[in-house]
């Protein structure tokens, strides 16, 4: 029943954000559409959540400001793609929206922290954040195509895999929607001619990845080499940006992608119960 309670209320919806946004305007609007796409049918499911200046953001529960800075985050992202706003303006911003979701969705958890542990956890959420979305963004500048989306749609695919095993809850709904919406992107832009990627795109797909599997696991129990490896999944795609591959970038895509199916591969195994 909740697979038909997802279809209904979580992919058409997300379909419908896709083909109106990227079918209509292009690729430039894979940002916003995808933001759409996640956003609408949790509003649907949950509720719209309160306005951002409502939120308690220090130990407050973490999907809403999730909510909000996917939202965020396809807006802006739409506006870069769109040329809308310049690189000084745009690069710092992504900056800071990174940093921001770890901090965020750590909130329930950070009251029985300590001081150290505070810094240590946090320092490797920003530093894994950091490098996916580096990774993820010199992956798509180094080998511009729909090869990047297609590995991030296979990421949040076994992210609402993971979590759906792990738990009967609805975290897996989002990270399935998400997937969805995302191969509907690629599928849809591709037939309107060459697929562009940008920069607002990676950052969106980055934070989805990031911030659904973060809410999910807190909730779900899933084991935590299974979490770790799918977090990671997307890290071999900047293998292609590697000067090894300066004059072999199909080789060098042909092995970040087969590196991040092997570690999303990785984290299934390592979540069935032995």
């Amino acid at each position: 029943m909740d697979v038909v309670q997802w279809l209904l209320f979580g992919a058409l919806p997300a379909v419908a954000a896709v083909l109106l946004l990227v079918g209509v305007g292009g690729p430039r609007w894979l940002a916003l559409a995808l933001a759409l796409a996640v956003c609408v049918p949790l509003a649907l499911e949950d509720g719209v959540p309160p306005w951002p200046w409502q939120l308690d953001l220090v130990h407050g529960p973490p999907r809403p400001a999730l909510w909000w800075l996917l939202l965020l985050a396809g807006a802006f992202g739409a506006a870069f793609d769109l040329r809308a706003l310049p690189a000084a303006i745009a690069v710092p911003a992504e900056v800071v929206l990174c940093a921001a979701l770890p901090w965020l969705l750590s909130s329930p958890l950070r009251a029985g922290w300590s001081f150290e542990a505070a810094v240590l956890l946090l320092g490797l959420g920003w530093s894994v954040v950091a490098l996916l979305w580096w990774g993820v963004r010199r992956a798509a500048e180094a080998r511009p195509g729909v090869w990047v989306p297609l590995a991030m749609t296979g990421a949040l695919a076994v992210d609402a895999w993971l979590l759906r095993a792990a738990g009967d809850g609805p975290d897996w709904r989002p990270a399935g929607v998400a997937a969805v919406a995302l191969a509907f992107a690629c599928l849809t832009a591709s037939w309107r001619g060459a697929f562009v990627c940008g920069s607002g795109a990676v950052l969106l797909m980055t934070l989805a990845h990031t911030g659904l599997l973060l809410c999910g696991r807190s909730e779900a129990g899933l084991r935590a080499a299974s979490f770790v490896l799918a977090w990671c999944a997307p890290l071999p795609l900047a293998t292609v940006a590697l000067p090894w591959f300066a004059g072999r970038r199909g080789a060098g895509a042909a092995v970040g992608v087969a590196g991040a199916a092997l570690l999303g591969a990785l984290a299934i195994w390592a979540s069935v119960p032995v």
